[in-house]
């Protein structure tokens, strides 16, 4: 008899660490640049500075292919062509369904808000949606958003976001305004085909709540976020 061939093993956390390593590197870099400037060196060490940068460039570009390459067409598993939050909290497999589909969907939110270096964790979107998937008796939907937003908020799914200075929105309302808006995103019903329009249209309505959206998750006022996905998600 034929003996089933075992589950392939999961590879978000090999995902999660090269995306690490991948921020490191950038982030390295990028401070390298700023503090070293070889120009103003002497001669001997100019050299020896420069040989550094490249060098560190040059391995954060090869993690950079790595994660960017590998880890997106061969380990990444593909999601629902149009996943809602409805759909998710329904299947056996949602918490991976969750992670994969948050992910890629705050790195799309945080392009658009002009912060694409911001670290955005897999794992921890995943832990979020498992703690709020255990919750007995969540099943209204802009409850259940209002709860999953407080919980990646508190698991840091968004990191180094308050250090960077973007133009729409604060670095400090970085995280709220885009897990709020994939959250958003994630409630409205649409096409496969306007996926893309329907998140940024998601993204600039968030920027638009910026401040009741802050507010709320600043004081953790769960019903106040409730009201603004159930008022605001049909404007997707």
């Amino acid at each position: 008899m034929l003996q089933p061939l075992p589950s392939p093993p999961d590879a978000m956390p090999l995902r999660e660490a090269l995306r690490g390593l991948r921020h490191l590197l950038r982030r390295g870099g990028q401070s390298l640049r700023e503090t070293v400037q070889p120009m103003t060196l002497p001669a001997p060490a100019a050299r020896l500075a420069e040989r550094m940068l490249r060098e560190v460039e040059q391995i954060a570009r090869g993690v950079d292919e790595a994660a960017s390459g590998l880890a997106k067409q061969v380990l990444v598993q593909p999601g629902p062509p149009a996943p809602t939050l409805q759909t998710m909290m329904r299947d056996s497999d949602g918490e991976a369904a969750f992670g994969s589909a948050g992910y890629a969907a705050l790195r799309a939110v945080l392009d658009q808000l002009a912060a694409p270096e911001v670290f955005v964790s897999e794992a921890s979107a995943r832990l979020a949606y498992r703690r709020v998937a255990g919750v007995q008796g969540l099943t209204d939907v802009a409850a259940c958003e209002a709860a999953l937003t407080m919980a990646l908020l508190d698991v840091r799914v968004v990191r180094d976001a308050s250090a960077v200075d973007v133009a729409r929105v604060p670095g400090a309302a970085l995280a709220p305004v885009a897990v709020f808006a994939v959250l958003l995103w994630l409630q409205s019903e649409r096409p496969e085909d306007e996926d893309e329009a329907a998140l940024a249209s998601a993204a600039d309505l968030s920027v638009a709540l910026c401040r009741e959206v802050v507010a709320a998750c600043r004081a953790g006022d769960v019903i106040a976020l409730a009201a603004l996905y159930a008022k605001w998600s049909a404007h997707v």
